[in-house]
């Protein structure tokens, strides 16, 4: 007698194995997303599968302690090895380490210095927390792990703008002359329309604001508490056509925003 399949089950094979592995895996991500408990049927609808297949994996990880039932309902939740494991990779790896991979990409794409930009919330400030380069002999010297300033650079607007905007008057109250031309900060109105058409378009441009004779490239990076830093491309602006501007910014913006899922941004 041949064993029924479930409706969205793949033929048995050799790689039946691998099948099953990855399927919890996956159904590992949807607990993860959910945000809460879930029922078999939601697990069942955003996997694909038969409810019966879907049961039997919540079952197979409940008994591996990475999935527990919620009290008086037939509903699914994390379980305390999910969480164990998961606590130990995040107090283990960094979003800067993470992000290295990114920035190596884009600085063989593009052949220019790129930096991931860490917020440093208590400090209202950005630091630079990681950088891959180009091929190109002419680089600028940038500071690594110092606090920066979240008003001038595009590195610092590509933060600046996703913090609330009371705290974006604050940062802007107390903040000095560019470090690259010595002009004041902008006022308040001039500053909060820059910010909301970086919002628009996903990146931040900026000329000679923190490094003379440089335009830099930022996308925003966010976590599950939101904003975390961005990624920010630097090169001198003679060497930038104008034109190419625009294709770069969406370039970083598209890397900055899978980076953001991998560091677990809910993310429309």
């Amino acid at each position: 007698m041949i064993p029924k399949q479930d409706k969205d089950s793949p033929p048995p094979s050799a790689d039946a194995g691998s099948g099953t592995v990855s399927r919890a895996l996956h159904l590992l991500t949807v607990l993860a997303d959910a945000g809460g408990s879930v029922t078999v049927k939601h697990v069942a609808d955003q996997m694909r599968l038969a409810p019966s297949t879907a049961h039997r994996l919540l079952q197979l990880l409940k008994k591996e302690g990475f999935v527990d039932t919620a009290a008086e309902s037939r509903q699914y939740t994390i379980g305390a090895e999910f969480y164990r494991v998961a606590a130990r990779v995040a107090g283990t790896v960094s979003p800067p380490t993470i992000a290295q991979p990114t920035l190596e990409a884009i600085a063989n794409a593009f052949d220019e210095t790129v930096v991931f930009g860490l917020y440093l919330p208590t400090e209202r400030s950005l630091s630079f927390a990681a950088r891959a380069d180009g091929q190109q002999k002419l680089k600028y010297q940038i500071d690594m792990h110092r606090p920066l300033s979240l008003v001038w650079g595009a590195s610092g607007k590509a933060v600046l703008a996703f913090l609330p905007e009371g705290q974006a008057r604050e940062i802007l109250a107390r903040e000095g002359p560019s470090p690259a031309s010595g002009l004041r900060p902008p006022a308040w109105e001039v500053l909060s329309a820059e910010l909301a058409a970086i919002r628009c378009r996903g990146y931040a441009v900026s000329e000679s604001e923190k490094l003379l004779d440089a335009r830099g490239i930022a996308a925003p990076v966010f976590g599950p508490g939101g904003i975390v830093g961005c990624v920010c491309l630097t090169s001198p602006k003679s060497r930038m056509p104008h034109a190419s501007i625009e294709a770069i910014g969406q370039d970083i913006a598209a890397r900055s925003l899978a980076l953001s899922r991998t560091l677990g941004a809910k993310l429309p």
